[in-house]
């Protein structure tokens, strides 16, 4: 056994509603898969340009994953598809592998999670952005220069 424990941590939007699958003949598991692109600032074009897209699965077992599954049951939106999250955990040894569309073998990193909170800062700065209404106000918008003012609607 080693004295060292790594843990990794993972911050990015939840790509779909998390996987639960109850207890049966397996151990309880949720699974969620979070995505993260890369932004970066053009300096050519001074436009910022989307990178590359990461995914990981992060899975959590046993009572951990049934208590997820409440507290999802309880708070539907809490952990949603596009919500911001910070995940942490031990990698697996196992990837999740599959095969894509086009027949290209593909892998998933995989977490086994400790634990896994919406980013509440991120979360919040994306809300307070969709509430915000206020459009720039025109300095030249004078009764004087205004054509429609003073009109009355026609019947």
């Amino acid at each position: 056994m080693s004295a060292i424990k790594t843990t990794n941590i993972v911050e990015g939007n939840l790509a779909a509603e998390p996987a639960y699958f109850p207890k049966g003949q397996y151990t309880a598991r949720i699974s969620f898969r979070i995505l993260h692109t890369d932004r970066r600032l053009n300096p050519q074009t001074d436009q910022w340009e989307d990178g590359r897209t990461s995914a990981v699965d992060v899975n959590f077992y046993g009572t951990t994953a049934e208590r997820y599954a409440r507290t999802i049951a309880q708070q539907p939106g809490l952990y949603a598809k596009g919500v911001a999250v910070v995940a942490w955990g031990e990698m697996s040894d196992r990837p999740n592998a599959y095969v894509d569309r086009d027949g290209t073998e593909q892998a998933v990193p995989v977490i086994n999670g400790t634990r896994i909170i919406p980013n509440q800062p991120v979360n919040q700065r994306r809300a307070d952005r969709l509430q915000t209404t206020d459009l720039p106000q025109r300095t030249d918008a004078t009764p004087e220069r205004d054509p429609w003012a003073g009109r009355q609607p026609q019947p």
